[in-house]
């Protein structure tokens, strides 16, 4: 209903209520979630894309109606989150996330999200919901460079296992002479809030490589082995337990009906004088609480179910996801955001005279793998 149509798209010349793919336009907003994808910040996508001389949306809009457009209109970091940030590109029409003041000159606001007006698949997507959800990891991760203009391949991802915050990379080399990450609590107030937490980045860069190998090899030859496992450690939830719960709803659903025809007999018997009102009242209030019952327990099975359904899905997109790194040399920012969503630091402990630190690897999906 807006006046103009998002980047990307027109308005259908037979329904001026509906979207339609705008060719041009739709080809520069898969690029850049396409370079979002490949770990580009939005400075350096909008840099690239100034660079190419690619029109603004306002221009390429100002082009499409035969005005002219503005001369040295550049690509803002904004308008690539803008575009980043609309759910418009999965397909879905979104309404009501702009609060706008009834009188004065009040800037609107943004609304919370969960006061928006989402209608899915109303039209076209340009980008798919792994393409989309993975633009918004990378912008929520907020990863900011450092002094050397350098982005830390884990930025973003470490977090302390005591006081949840993130642990930074430090400029400075240790004793050793070994880069490493350490509590952020700790190194800005020290033991007051928090302990250090500290691990060598060559050391977890080991880790965390080998931990993808060893999934990937599974998911690529043991793919059965690994389904089992981590629907197991998601509560047991296997096949059989899907199938008898199936079982449970179908008799449920049966019962219910059951209690359906009861119910339309006894109001039958009652009208015609078979059935005193006494009695009427006795078994109405009887089979009527049953079905209450039967009907909260239909809605509980068929959660559980759903929730099975869920963790399956999930465990199914992980192995689909790790089964193309078996050959995986090295890590890079790409793998980590595609792959993880966290990483929580431990604090060091000695084991047999041994420092040891307890890493934690919270894999997209599927959380921390047991």
């Amino acid at each position: 209903m807006s006046a103009h149509p998002p980047f990307g798209y027109q308005k259908d010349p037979k329904d001026k209520n509906r979207l339609i793919v705008e060719e041009v336009g739709s080809e520069v907003v898969k690029r850049i979630f396409e370079m979002s994808r490949l770990g580009l910040g939005s400075r350096k996508i909008s840099n690239i894309l100034n660079d190419e001389g690619v029109p603004t949306p306002r221009n390429h809009r100002k082009t499409l109606s035969g005005e002219e457009p503005k001369p040295n209109k550049r690509w803002r970091a904004e308008v690539v989150i803008g575009i980043l940030r609309n759910q418009t590109y999965l397909g879905d029409t979104v309404q009501g996330f702009m609060e706008y003041a009834r009188f004065g000159r009040t800037p609107p606001k943004r609304k919370p999200k969960e006061e928006w007006i989402i209608t899915p698949n109303t039209h076209e997507p340009l980008v798919d919901v792994e393409t989309w959800e993975f633009a918004q990891k990378l912008i929520d991760s907020r990863i900011h460079p450092t002094k050397s203009k350098e982005v830390h391949i884990f930025a973003g991802l470490l977090k302390c296992e005591d006081c949840g915050y993130t642990l930074g990379y430090s400029t400075k080399k240790d004793k050793s002479n070994n880069a490493y990450y350490s509590c952020g609590q700790y190194r800005r107030y020290g033991r007051k809030i928090c302990t250090n937490h500290y691990i060598r980045k060559d050391t977890l860069e080991q880790v965390v490589l080998d931990d993808i190998r060893k999934y990937s090899r599974l998911a690529k030859g043991e793919s059965d082995k690994l389904t089992k496992q981590l629907l197991k450690q998601n509560g047991d939830k296997d096949e059989r337990k899907l199938k008898s719960l199936a079982a449970d709803l179908k008799k449920l659903n049966t019962r219910y009906t059951e209690l359906d025809s009861i119910l339309k007999r006894l109001c039958e018997d009652n009208v015609t004088g078979k059935l005193t009102d006494d009695r009427f009242n006795k078994f109405l209030t009887g089979y009527e609480t049953e079905q209450s019952e039967v009907s909260m327990k239909v809605e509980n099975t068929q959660q559980e179910i759903e929730q099975i359904k869920a963790n399956k899905k999930d465990t199914d997109s992980f192995i689909e996801l790790i089964r193309n790194y078996t050959k995986i040399m090295e890590l890079d920012r790409t793998v980590l955001m595609e792959l993880i969503d966290k990483i929580v630091i431990g604090q060091s402990k000695e084991i047999y005279g041994q420092k040891a630190i307890d890493i934690t690897i919270y894999y997209r999906f599927i959380g921390a793998i047991s």
